[in-house]
This record gives C-alpha cells, structure tokens and sequence, in this order.
C-alpha cells in the first residue's frame, strides 16, 4: 500500500486510476488516521496514519494506492475516537431498515465509498413553474402497503412500480422526503460502570423509528436501506433517470439543523445536482444561511424551495426563476374559512393570487407535518397519544372539524359532507396561481387516524393507504380531472401577479372579483363567498377562454351574479364540487347562478354563436 499527498481539491473520498483520495477536516493538532475495514466482515484491515505532511491548516488530504473501494469502508479516526467521514459517498451497517440485529455491533455503521460510473440517459424534463403539479411522499410509506412483493416494499424497486400511477395522476413534479443517509433507530447513550468499577458507554435501543429521516444525516450518501446496500449510489442514479424518462422531475428534501455548517450544507446540495441530476431541492431548518445558498452558481438554474426567504435575496435573483415560497399560509386560509374558523374569503382570495416575477409560491391543503387532508374533515381534535409523548407533539392550530363523529364513519351523510369538502379544497388549491402540491395519499382519502405528526410511525398510521372503495376512486378521479383542468386552462397559472387592472385594453381587468352584483364585490372579514374572474385575454397561449371560479363557504347556497363579458363569450358550467366533470353546460340565464353550501363552482367563458335553434360554441383553429 502507497500512499502520498492528496490534492485538497474534493471534500469526502474521490476514486482515481485505482488511487483513493481521501480529505477531511480536523480539529486536532496531533496525528489522525484513516482505519480500514473489510465491508463484509467490518474487520480491521489497516490504519494508515495521516501526518503533517498531509495536512494543510485544518485539512488532511492522503492518497492511498493499493485499496479496491469497493471492498473497503473506513472510519476517521482523531484523538483515539473514530467517527464517519461527514462527506462519505456511502454508508454501511444499517443496510437494512430498522434492523435489530445491529445490536450486537453495538449499531455501529462505517463511511464507504461510492464507486459509481453510470452515466444518465434520459434529459431533464425542464418544466416551466406555471406548468408544475407537486407531488410529495416519503420513499418507505408511500409502497409499504401496495400491493407488490415484501421484497418490493420500502425502497426503489417498489416506488418504480408504482410509477405508473403517478404519471396517471397527471403530477409533474416529484418531492421525496429524505432519500440521504440518516439513522432511524432511537439510539441513546448511557454510561454504566462494571463490577470493576470501571465505566463503559452503552447504546441503547428505545424501539422508537425515526420515520420521517428529519434529524442530522449524512448528507452525501443515499440511503442504503432504499436503493440497495452496496449499489445505493447506483440505484438512486436510475431511478432519477426513470423518473426523467417519465417526464416528470425529482425534487429532494433536505433538512439541515444548525448544527451543519454552512460549507457542508453548500457541498451537499451542490454534489446532489451535479452527481444525481436532481432537479430541485426543497431545504428545511430555521435559521439557515439561505442567502448564501441560493447565491451558489451551481444551484442557479435548480428549483429552490424554502418556508421564508429574506426579500433582499429574492429581489437580488436575476437568474430564470427558480425560487419558491412553500408555507402554511395558504392551508390555513383555506381551512380556516372551510371549516369555519373564523375564515375569510379575502384572505384565501389573497393568498390565492400569490405571484412574482422573480420568485413564486407553492399552495397546498395538506403536508406532512400536519393532518391529511382526509383527517382534517374527520377529526376535530389532533390524535397523538401513539407517538408516546403524551399528546402534546404536534401542531395544535389544526383549524379542522370532524362533522359530527371523531374519526371514520359509515354514516352517509357525514361522508358526504367529507367527500364534497375534499374536493372543494383541492379544487381551491388547483384554481389558485401557485403551484400546487398533492400530498400522497389525499388524491384517495387516506387517513393517519387523527395523528398530525407521524415522525416516528413506521406503521399504517403514517403508511399511505391506497383503498380502491367508490369513496377513494371517486377523489382520485376528480384530481385527475382538475390537474387536466388546470392544464388547459393556462390563464389560471399565469407566471407573472395579476394587477386586477385591464392593462392590456382588452375589456376587463386580467383580475376581478364578483358577488351579488357583478364587478362590485367588497371583500370584508365577514364574507364566507367570492367570486374570481381570470380574463382569457390575458393568456400567452392560444386558449383565451374566460374562467369565473365561484367559492361559497357559506352553510347555505349563494347566489352569484355573472358578469358580462366582451364580444360574444357566452358563460358555461364546467364544474360544481359536489358533483363531478362532464360536458359543459350552457348557463340559461347568463344573469347569476346559485352555488350550494360549502362548494366551489367553475364556469367558462366561451365564444358562442347563438341562433333560434342552437347554441354553439366557436372553435378557433391553433396557431
């Protein structure tokens, strides 16, 4: 075995003409060294000792020829401490998910090396932000109890089965949950003293699974126990590439904690982008330098996403846009006016409108960290007592109301209510500008029995049920039908704000609200309806029909008047909530129209020639 003086180039091990490179920080001022393991046995092979000839101020870097990466895995080792290699490509020792047996290696893992030379061979799909659909889940949860082989379940080969029903779905945009390394057992430490009064550390095992993966990782090596032990890195490398193939995008979550400094943060998001080809990155944690991250060069054309960005950052991008806002904000102002919690439609209509030219938003009913959107019509109060903490994990600002019975019921007409309620909110989330997030799971009414933070059920409460009952086909049906809506209908998703002025003299304004009265509407606290008009005209493509989105939140239906518009477009239902899609219809009256309780109804405004015996609606030939 040879070795020599690294390049200080590349963080983590680097593979080369069967030279390894290996670079890593050090506090230390004595010697460090790199020990040496079999990856099959985890025996001892060598401990090579890193010298001050191979440092540069706190940064060791040693090349070793002699080694066969994929054979090896290593520790670093510092002050007589061995610890993973932060920057590890890979990492071995929990290859199976939540495995018990570990206890015997006092549930140690190694760093390892990512020997990987596949080349990608599909191209990203490149889509535009007013043309996403998110989808979100989490790797493990979402196959769990699909129907494929136990083999299948929990890891990529699954999740590519399923794939199918993803694009069927008609998303565009995948956000996975922690796909890097990170530990899932419970793992504490507690030092004990033996007979001979001599003390030892001892880890134990409180059985409690970190499901979610939202604590420190290890944020350069994907997780072995989804992508395949010793081919992890190749694995996750073809499944982005399917997914591309599929022409949909791969967005990653990564949550830093403050703990991770800001060069490992940078390295990290960079290496996914360049090494795994993902598309964008949805960063979690408070207090991060965001600012720093989103000035990185290599990041400049991936999609970022972040609760809160300060708005000097955002108003310095002059890059393609590539920046977005993805909070609460618009959950709570839709269920809040929902489910009667002292809502407004001004607010929803506000956080409805949510656009920029330089940065954009994401809109959604539900998320992870909070009921699905099944359980947020189902339970009034949140369900936590599972988690063992009590009840007291967990948001307590739910605004959600269970109509009448805590839970799952067979009564006809609570269900009723629930499934209108489904429908109307993510009706809500498809008509509004941003882009739209699915949490997995909603599009079938699936439940996690009350529990609004299942960070630590590995089970089927925080598994995705994927029942094939009238009540689940019919929501699945019903988001397909408004993803497609909201695909045909780009005035919708417009990538610039609306002004709610006419400034391109077309007519009427490219916003508008009505009520009662049409292009007169006061939006005060106390209003539970509204009327928004998007002005066709307004649209870069060819389709320049009018849209009138009618949202009652009232307990009792509403009427509506319909304003009239330019030339000869003519007003046609397309859609109430508490029914489904179908033909459009032709409005009689083109005076008003009158809106059940609880619901949202969607009309278009078409060209139409109308004679004593038809009415017909003009088609326009495509550019």
């Amino acid at each position: 075995m040879k070795t020599g003086c690294g390049n200080f180039c590349e963080f983590g091990p680097r593979v080369k003409d069967g030279r390894i490179t290996f670079t890593y920080k050090t506090d230390t001022v004595g010697e460090s060294a790199i020990n040496i393991y079999d990856i099959n046995t985890y025996k001892l092979i060598d401990s090579i000792k890193v010298t001050d000839e191979y440092r540069l101020g706190r940064v060791c870097s040693i090349e070793v020829e002699g080694l066969n990466a994929d054979k090896i895995c290593y520790l670093i080792e510092r002050d007589g401490k061995e610890s993973l290699d932060e920057y590890s490509t890979g990492i071995v020792g929990r290859d199976k998910w939540n495995d018990k047996s570990r206890e015997k290696d006092d549930y140690k893992v190694y760093s390892s090396i990512a020997n990987c030379d596949y080349t990608f061979t599909k191209s990203k799909p490149r889509i535009a932000p007013k043309d996403m659909i998110m989808y979100k889940l989490h790797m493990r949860g979402y196959t769990m109890q699909h129907s494929l082989n136990r083999w299948d379940k929990g890891n990529y080969k699954g999740f590519l089965k399923c794939l199918d029903e993803i694009v069927d779905l008609g998303v565009t945009s995948i956000e996975f949950q922690p796909l890097y390394e990170f530990e899932e057992m419970d793992l504490t430490e507690a030092t004990v003293v033996d007979e001979h009064f001599q003390a030892h550390t001892v880890i134990h095992d409180s059985g409690k699974v970190n499901y979610w993966g939202y604590n420190k990782g290890h944020y350069f090596a994907p997780k072995a126990s989804y992508f395949g032990e010793r081919q992890a890195a190749r694995n996750m490398k073809y499944m982005v590439d399917e997914i591309h193939g599929r022409g949909l995008e791969v967005i990653m979550e990564i949550a830093f904690d403050n703990a991770v400094s800001e060069d490992v943060m940078n390295k990290a998001l960079k290496y996914w982008v360049k090494e795994y080809n993902v598309d964008g990155l949805h960063i979690l944690g408070r207090n991060l330098p965001i600012g720093r991250i989103v000035k990185n060069p290599y990041l400049a054309d991936t999609k970022i996403f972040y609760h809160e960005y300060p708005y000097d950052v955002l108003m310095e991008e002059k890059c393609a846009k590539h920046l977005f806002i993805s909070n609460d904000e618009f959950l709570y102002a839709l269920r809040a006016v929902q489910n009667h919690f002292d809502g407004c439609v001004s607010e929803l209509a506000n956080n409805s409108k949510r656009q920029h030219e330089k940065f954009g938003f994401v809109n959604y009913a539900a998320n992870s960290n909070g009921f699905t959107l099944f359980d947020s019509f189902a339970y009034g109060e949140k369900h936590n007592e599972d988690n063992g903490e009590d009840n007291r994990d967990g948001n307590n600002y739910n605004c959600s109301n269970n109509y009448g019975y805590e839970g799952k019921t067979s009564n006809r007409a609570i269900n009723t209510i629930r499934l209108n309620n489904i429908k109307t909110a993510i009706c809500a989330v498809m008509m509004a500008q941003a882009i739209p997030l699915i949490l997995a799971g909603d599009e079938v009414g699936n439940s996690q029995k009350g529990n609004n933070n299942v960070y630590c059920q590995d089970n089927k409460i925080g598994w995705v049920d994927f029942p094939k009952t009238k009540f689940a086909l019919e929501i699945r049906n019903f988001v397909k039908e408004m993803i497609k809506f909201r695909k045909a209908n780009p005035v919708i998703r417009l990538e610039e704000p609306m002004h709610m002025n006419d400034y391109h003299h077309t007519g009427i304004p490219d916003l508008s609200y009505h009520g009662r009265e049409p292009w007169m509407m006061g939006i005060g606290d106390e209003k539970k309806a509204i009327g928004v008009l998007y002005a066709g005209e307004y649209s870069s493509d060819d389709n320049k029909d009018d849209i009138l989105v009618c949202y009652n939140f009232y307990y009792d239906e509403e009427k509506f008047a319909l304003p009239r518009m330019p030339g000869n477009k003519k007003w046609y239902l397309a859609l109430n909530t508490t029914g489904d899609f179908g033909e459009l219809k032709y409005i009689e009256s083109q005076h008003y129209i009158i809106v059940p309780g609880g619901s949202i109804t969607i009309l278009v405004g078409k060209e139409t020639k109308i004679t004593n015996d038809s009415v017909e609606i003009i088609k326009h030939k495509r550019k």
